[in-house]
């Protein structure tokens, strides 16, 4: 029983960033003590609605609020994060500009800029490690939920009431045209906003006594030059049809809650703090209002002026001496029946009352079931050993030998799921509480996945390639970092468009605690065709063209090939990679290839102390290489391999000059074998934020034309990104490497330039400015972003570099290691980084120039590219 009220009803509007205010009122609402019993919700509205209904606090709302990464949520980004992917597919994406899929060879249009990856991951997790899950319908939840959405078809309003809950809060924020909508029971269902921005009618299905509409909805764009980016057009058309809803639905509303936010914009995510104090300031204002509002005097009731009363129901032991004392103080006090009944109930001691009234004798007895006295707690069941008995016990002090309420009593029973929920567990729930004596007994689920339910959108993915990335262990329980592994792995196989999580089942025979999960997988298209442009000052333009299948029979194997075009280097590739070889880590890669470049050297060397000079003329020769490769071996972890390979291959290099002088070049047949392990888990392989490579590779080869001796190779590479605060990156880098004494030209190490699959970078030289045996270099660059753009973001970069190569290695020594620095721009444009960087080689010590070849350490270098090397 409750005390006698209205019951109460929220609408939450849409408005995007303007709706976080939502939280703010939500906390004023809470600390004046208004029960909310229903909220139906729109876009953000039905985000924090749905948070609130299933048990977030709205203290733990706006920590959420602060912590979330807004800009990255509602991104256009549909690419997986870098560090999830397989290194196979870091490679294919890190070189093309753009991605188109086709079915059958038929080109196909995107139905949106975005899947919102990130967004469902994040909404997935938040409402799986919420303190309540439904079972199937969003009445379960503690306060009634509802999430409004369109149809795309029908043009109708569609009312969510069950189902997964995450995907109902999402489908009802889904902006079409920028994120992809969400399809059920053959809908197609996207923002609420465009028929129901403020959703106050859907109160009256809940038959709510008092509706509360909190509008956030904000002002519209009012200049051209605000209207400046492709979500600022949406959110601008949204607006547009907002405006013809509001006067009918506000009129509905028994209270509107506007906070100020004057013009704020609705992408506007800078200041979280703000948006919360306003919702705040406006929500403590009306939140008395509201309370007395919603108060009901009774009806009828009863005068018993004159009556004898007594009471009757409570125990008569010391435990209950205080709930005693308090029921008699109110029956004393007043003189009506339902008056009385209602102060009894709001006091939150007791369960259920009643009067029995004797007219005859004039006497009035009232009837109290009050909470029952709690001296021992025990919990059964759950994860073993997962929380601490100390903790448990801690959760439980407010009740235990104490007065309490039964809304202290349900914050125990929270607290405790917030316990585990904070150790990871996601599924552990209260299966049942019972009171026998003094002695509170909880039994908990024991949080184990008991069946896994997977929805597939085309049914191309196969169940195998499926089940082996999801991280579910049916012998234990079912942990957050599961949950995300899971979304992750398999998100991360390239091969989905959107995967989801859930707890929910779309049947109605769910129910809450059944150890049930969902998945839901929109899966892509196989075929895609990638494009990359590219232009550079040392081998101009490039063009690259990748037609492949990137998931063959639903197997997430990969099969196809790419062409490189260019007027000094040209590549063509056929490819076939198994990132996975079944359920094992073991992974398979094999290549036939055809590579072919023209470059310039102007053999430098440092001389003594006489400076860098030429050992020669500056020769223009070419290598070309074709051949087949394959390589076997095991994954560490997503990002990281061991392998051993076989390369059979011609190798020729050739003087594309006329100076007679002789250089050492051939035409040989190669064989190899060899061994590699490979780490890459930076986030960008250009522009990283954090994160590390590091490349090690030995290989033995030999002549099978019987005129080369065999020869081997050593090198290792080592690069270290930092973040320095929100702005700054620092990257250091390490290579070196050491072969035989005798290495043909193909084969050799090559050092200059910005860095690209031939030259290793190093500032201060032109490309392949340096050709030698053994190589050993040392960089560093910082990186600053800069918070204005010059048309894109842009970044400021200085760098230092130290290093040579030799022919032999007793010729190795520190004396003769050359260095360089840079400065540079480089832009993040929509096809690729564009790099401009001024740099100079020196040395602290040199002799005057004499020698008309030498290079003078003055001359400056400057270097431009524009797109992804490929």
């Amino acid at each position: 029983m409750r005390p006698l009220r209205k019951t109460v009803g929220l609408a939450l509007s849409g408005g995007g960033a303007n709706g976080i205010t939502q939280i703010g009122v939500l906390r004023a609402l809470e600390e004046e003590n208004v029960p909310i019993d229903f909220i139906a919700g729109t876009s953000m509205g039905a985000l924090v609605g749905g948070l609130y209904s299933s048990g977030y606090t709205a203290r733990e709302l706006e920590s959420l609020a602060f912590c979330l990464p807004w800009q990255k949520l509602v991104s256009l980004n549909n690419d997986a994060p870098r560090t999830n992917t397989w290194l196979e597919q870091k490679n294919i994406r890190d070189r093309a500009s753009i991605a188109i899929r086709f079915e059958k060879f038929k080109l196909i249009v995107p139905k949106s800029l975005s899947a919102a990856q990130t967004l469902t991951r994040t909404i997935d997790l938040l409402i799986l490690n919420a303190p309540y899950h439904t079972g199937h319908s969003f009445s379960d939840l503690p306060v009634q939920f509802r999430a409004v959405t369109t149809d795309l078809i029908s043009g109708r309003r569609i009312t969510l009431d069950s189902g997964p809950l995450s995907e109902a809060m999402r489908a009802s924020g889904t902006i079409p045209i920028l994120y992809q909508p969400i399809e059920r029971n053959g809908r197609q269902l996207a923002d609420g906003g465009l028929v129901a921005n403020l959703p106050v009618d859907e109160l009256d299905k809940f038959d709510a006594g008092y509706k509360v509409a909190v509008d956030t909805h904000g002002r519209m764009y009012t200049a051209s030059s605000e209207i400046d980016a492709p979500w600022k057009a949406a959110d601008q058309a949204m607006s547009i049809l907002t405006q013809v809803q509001y006067p009918q639905q506000l009129e509905k509303a028994d209270m509107v809650i506007t906070p100020d936010i004057d013009n704020h914009k609705a992408t506007d995510f800078s200041d979280i703090r703000q948006m919360i104090a306003a919702g705040y300031a406006k929500g403590r204002l009306l939140a008395p209002v509201i309370k007395r509002n919603i108060q009901l005097a009774p009806r009828n009731d009863i005068d018993i002026t004159g009556f004898s009363k007594s009471i009757e129901g409570l125990p008569d032991s010391a435990g209950y001496i205080e709930q005693s004392r308090m029921a008699k103080a109110i029956v004393r006090s007043e003189t009506r029946v339902k008056k009385i009944l209602n102060a009894l109930l709001e006091t939150g001691l007791f369960t259920r009352v009643h009067a029995r009234l004797d007219r005859r004798t004039k006497s009035v007895a009232f009837v109290l079931e009050p909470l029952p006295r709690i001296e021992k707690i025990e919990v059964t069941g759950g994860p073993a050993s997962a929380v601490p008995a100390k903790e448990i016990e801690s959760a439980f002090l407010p009740v235990t030998g104490k007065l309490y309420t039964g809304e202290v009593a349900t914050r125990s029973l929270e607290k405790l799921i917030r316990l585990y929920r904070d150790k990871g567990y996601c599924l552990v729930e209260i299966e049942s509480a019972s009171v026998a004596g003094t002695a509170l007994t909880v039994h908990l689920t024991s949080g184990k996945i008991e069946n896994v339910e997977i929805e597939q959108d085309r049914k191309l993915t196969k169940p195998l390639t499926v089940r082996r990335e999801m991280a579910i262990d049916s012998t234990r329980a079912f942990r957050y970092a599961d949950a995300e592994k899971t979304i992750d792995n398999l998100y991360g196989t390239g091969v989905f468009n959107r995967v989801s999580l859930s707890t929910e089942s779309p049947g109605e025979q769910a129910k809450s605690g059944d150890g049930a999960l969902l998945v839901r997988l929109d899966e892509k298209l196989p075929s895609v065709l990638r494009i990359g442009v590219r232009y550079d000052d040392t081998s101009n333009a490039q063009l690259l063209l990748d037609f492949r299948n990137e998931n063959l029979y639903g197997t997430g194997n990969s099969a196809g090939g790419w062409v490189k075009i260019g007027p000094k280097n040209n590549r063509f590739n056929l490819e076939f990679s198994m990132p996975r070889i079944g359920k094992t880590p073991l992974t398979m890669f094999t290549r036939a290839f055809f590579d072919q470049r023209d470059f310039e050297t102007r053999q430098l060397a440092l001389i003594g102390q006489s400076g860098l000079q030429a050992t020669g003329q500056a020769r223009s020769l070419g290598i070309q290489r074709y051949g087949i490769t394959t390589s076997f071996g095991t994954r560490i972890s997503k990002n990281g391999r061991l392998m051993a390979d076989v390369t059979a291959q011609n190798a020729q290099s050739y003087m594309r000059d006329n100076i007679d002088e002789p250089f050492a070049t051939g035409n040989l047949t190669l064989a190899s074998i060899g061994g590699q392990f490979t780490f890459d888990n930076r986030d960008s392989s250009f522009l990283p934020s954090g994160g590390r490579y590091t490349n090690i590779r030995y290989s033995s080869t030999s002549g099978l034309s019987g005129d080369l001796d065999n020869f081997w190779q050593l090198a290792a590479t080592h690069e270290e990104n930092f973040s320095i605060g929100s702005s700054i990156t620092l990257q250091l880098t390490a290579l070196a490497g050491t072969s035989s004494e005798e290495v043909p030209l193909t084969e050799k190490f090559f050092l200059g330039g910005t860095g690209n699959p031939y030259s290793y970078r190093f500032i201060g030289l032109k490309d392949s400015d340096l050709v030698g045996n053994n190589i050993a270099v040392a960089g560093a660059m910082l990186r600053y972003r800069s918070p204005v753009q010059l048309f894109f973001p842009t970044s400021f970069t200085l760098s230092y570099n130290i290093g040579n190569v030799w022919e032999r290695r007793a010729q190795m020594s520190i004396s003769k290691l050359i260095q360089g620095v840079g400065a540079g721009l480089v832009w993040d444009t929509p096809i690729g980084p564009a790099q401009f960087t001024v740099a100079k080689p020196f040395a602290f010590e040199r002799e005057e120039v004499k020698d008309a070849a030498q290079i003078d350490f003055t001359d400056t270098l400057f270097y431009f590219s524009l797109g992804h090397d490929f």
